[in-house]
């Protein structure tokens, strides 16, 4: 992550965006922020248009399992608008699925978002997974080759 996005994550953060604020230095959430994304192969800061212009509107990590790609976690902005959610994600795995099998779980909540991606040929459904979450099963997408 450049320094650059670190000035945006920080103000998301400052924001609420994930969750409780803590009184916390920059400093100490630049090493929190370290430890965090140490856990994933790789991070994306994705970038949409909004009122001030092409800014960070989320962070997207996974791991490598073997040939694929498992995205982990998205960790959207306050300020990213149903929109940047949804072009930014369509963009990064367009890009990720020349390359990558990539796979993506979601709860229930979150499938009709993916189904929507699913209607640009980008990902497609292949499953359910149970016992994934407590408050029910999770959808399965898979990125289809270019």
């Amino acid at each position: 992550m450049e320094e650059e996005d670190l000035k945006y994550l920080w103000a998301a953060y400052r924001m609420g965006s994930f969750g409780k604020v803590e009184n916390i230095s920059l400093d100490e959430f630049r090493l929190r922020t370290g430890d965090l994304l140490n856990n994933f192969d790789l991070t994306y800061t994705v970038v949409g248009e909004t009122p001030k212009g092409k800014i960070p509107v989320g962070i997207i990590s996974g791991k490598f399992i073997g040939p694929m790609f498992f995205i982990e976690s998205a960790f959207w902005f306050k300020w990213a608008s149903p929109r940047n959610k949804l072009e930014t994600i369509l963009h990064l795995l367009n890009r990720l699925r020349r390359e990558y099998v990539v796979m993506v779980q979601c709860s229930f909540e979150e499938k009709r978002f993916f189904l929507n991606i699913a209607k640009h040929g980008v990902i497609r459904r292949v499953g359910t997974v149970y016992d994934v979450y407590d408050d029910g099963p999770a959808g399965l997408f898979q990125t289809r080759k270019s």
